[in-house]
């Protein structure tokens, strides 16, 4: 593997994979933009490359001791129980920018943006929200698949609120599917336009 190639996945990883056409664009400035984005998705499939990422990537957890699990978990648990007000108005409009919503940690709770432009020439913005039943439904299967485990799982910044109701999911011998609507007034993933 090249310098370059290698380069390129460290540039990669450093983004937390969002954009591997500016990576590659990071190693060979020169690139244009269309075969930077060829090129990219090529070296992404190349078997010496993907080994080098996940050596990378298994280093970078092994040193910062970062159990993927607990990231995992966190991001769960905000799109479980996020509050849309904080996120968007009544009229569907961001409250704050991205980078903002990203520095809050609530950026893992919109699913997606869309502007399109109408016949009239008028801009609308889609905003998807996270699904938060259906995070409450991942919760509740991962809760029960370590429930034989003994390890404690750390649930730090948590209300205690939303700590009862993780121990009772914890505690009860029966998975019974959870009531979004008695965790939170609004359920699901609203669109707001």
């Amino acid at each position: 593997m090249t310098k370059a190639q290698k380069n390129f996945v460290n540039y990669y990883i450093e983004q937390d994979f969002k954009n591997a056409t500016a990576a590659y664009q990071q190693v060979f400035p020169k690139a244009s933009y269309e075969t930077a984005r060829r090129n990219a998705s090529r070296l992404l499939t190349k078997a010496d490359v993907q080994e080098y990422m996940s050596a990378v990537i298994a280093e970078v957890l092994q040193r910062d001791k970062i159990p993927l699990e607990k990231r995992i978990l966190d991001i769960w648990l905000k799109r479980a129980f996020y509050d849309p007000a904080e996120i968007v108005d009544g009229k569907g409009t961001l409250l704050h920018s991205l980078e903002e919503l990203s520095r809050r940690g609530l950026s893992v709770c919109v699913e997606g943006i869309e502007t399109r432009i109408n016949a009239q020439g008028a801009e609308t913005t889609k905003i998807k929200l996270a699904d938060r039943e259906r995070a409450l439904e991942m919760l509740q299967q991962y809760i029960w698949m370590i429930k034989p485990q003994t390890q404690k799982i750390e649930l730090e910044g948590l209300s205690d609120e939303v700590r009862a109701r993780l121990a009772l999911l914890y505690e009860n011998e029966t998975p019974e599917p959870i009531n979004p609507a008695n965790v939170e007034p609004q359920t699901g993933a609203p669109d707001y336009e």
